[in-house]
């Protein structure tokens, strides 16, 4: 941050525009190891994309957006921050599996490859995939996805439909007895 205080003061504008719940916390807020050069805390936006918004959402996540921790590096922007979700939180195995996108220690893997991340690019860019994340997350949790998409649901609605399908199918379940439903 002392290097690039205009990244930062970019990254400021542009998250609070993208997504006014997240706080910034500096390396000066004594928040311990895990953020010695700061970063973001806070609830995403349940659905930032460029398209309408399914009907079925709110019955599938709830209100609210993924929390998460967005953690810079010191080799920001050259290296992209760290993401974590907090809630909901991948179980250990969940971490183990890269159908989930998750690494093993819990941050997200939302770049396909080493050269994905732009250091020009906007952080808002991760923050709208693991806003997506959190979409197929919990898609994958109700069993109607296998494995979470290449490119994410971020820039491909060919899995908005989908959303309806699992509320569909935990209503199905829950009036079989079954205990499939969505979490």
């Amino acid at each position: 941050m002392d290097a690039e205080p205009e990244r930062l003061q970019r990254d400021r504008d542009e998250i609070a525009a993208f997504a006014p719940n997240l706080q910034y916390v500096g390396p000066e807020s004594h928040c311990g190891a895990a953020c010695p050069h700061g970063g973001w805390v806070g609830e995403l936006p349940r659905w930032p994309f460029d398209r309408e918004e399914p009907s079925a959402l709110v019955d599938l996540i709830g209100e609210n957006g993924v929390t998460i921790a967005m953690l810079y590096t010191a080799a920001y922007p050259m290296v992209p921050p760290i993401l974590y979700p907090v809630d909901p939180e991948p179980t250990l195995l969940e971490q183990t599996q890269a159908a989930w996108h998750v690494a093993p220690g819990g941050s997200l893997c939302l770049l396909q490859s080493d050269g994905a991340w732009l250091p020009e690019a906007s952080v808002t860019e991760l923050l709208a995939k693991a806003a997506g994340w959190r979409i197929e997350y919990a898609l994958m949790k109700a069993g109607v996805i296998e494995r979470m998409s290449t490119h994410g649901i971020v820039s491909d609605a060919s899995s908005d439909h989908l959303i309806a399908e699992a509320i569909r199918s935990a209503s199905s379940a829950e009036g079989d007895g079954g205990a499939d439903a969505p979490q």
